[in-house]
């Protein structure tokens, strides 16, 4: 075998790992990938429910300073 066929298949045999790494590589990014798009559903989805749990403590809030408001114009009406 010459020299030239025995670069010839050592470059054959470089060009085949190279195509089985970027192969690998391809499949674990698509793994990757869906990992995080999973994770950012469940991000979103915990986002929501926080968001609608602040809007609850914020109603509840306005409630009780209106009742606070209530109670102390009661009050400064009773001292007059």
């Amino acid at each position: 075998m010459s020299q030239l066929d025995l670069a010839i298949n050592r470059l054959d045999a470089a060009m085949a790992r190279l195509d089985a790494a970027v192969a690998e590589s391809a499949a674990r990014g698509e793994k990757d990938r869906e990992l995080l798009q999973s994770e950012l559903a469940i991000l979103r989805q915990t986002y929501d429910l926080l968001q609608t749990e602040a809007r609850i403590v914020a109603d509840q809030l306005d409630d009780v300073i209106d009742r606070l408001g209530d109670v102390a114009q009661a009050e400064a009406v009773g001292q007059r």
